[in-house]
């Protein structure tokens, strides 16, 4: 199935479903981060940025849930994102 979407509401989306996962202690923050990864390329910068500015609150304020199952997980997503604004800057 292929939805039609445009590039600024399929940005605020998956902003949107980080920030329901961030916090959570469940399997949805992994399956989310999985399901957008593939699909960083289609996120404007500005949508980049504003997922690296909640990975810094969320890690400043210790709301990334346990240290020991979920943390791991939100530092690898930081370093993706991380990776994905220095690739573009390098254009």
């Amino acid at each position: 199935m292929k939805v039609d979407i445009n590039q600024e509401d399929f940005g605020t989306l998956c902003i949107c479903a980080i920030r329901y996962c961030q916090g959570r202690r469940t399997y949805m923050p992994s399956l989310v981060r999985e399901i957008i990864m593939p699909h960083l390329s289609e996120l404007s910068d500005k949508d980049i940025g504003v997922m690296v500015d909640d990975c810094n609150y969320q890690r400043r304020y210790n709301l990334y849930g346990d240290k020991s199952i979920d943390l791991p997980g939100w530092l690898e997503w930081e370093q993706i994102l991380f990776n994905e604004q220095k690739k573009r800057k390098e254009k």
